[in-house]
């Protein structure tokens, strides 16, 4: 039961991470097209985007492999 839950946690995360980086690109090409923001705000958003994406892709990494630390045992 533990690993179809971990199995569900990552396809989950996985999908919701392919949501948000779809958004983002849009999100990023519009205010790219419009210039509504500075150069400073466009350059941080991307930023934060892109590693929030990568955080979260690991996190569905572990949550599928079932990556778990080593008892000391």
């Amino acid at each position: 039961m533990k690993r179809t839950l971990y199995l569900a946690s990552g396809v989950s995360v996985l999908f919701t991470t392919l949501a948000f980086g779809h958004i983002m690109f849009h999100d990023t090409t519009h205010m790219m097209r419009h210039h509504d923001e500075s150069a400073v705000f466009l350059t941080m958003h991307t930023i934060v985007a892109v590693a929030l994406g990568v955080l979260s892709l690991i996190g569905a990494y572990f949550l599928l492999t079932g990556w778990r630390r080593q008892s000391s045992n």
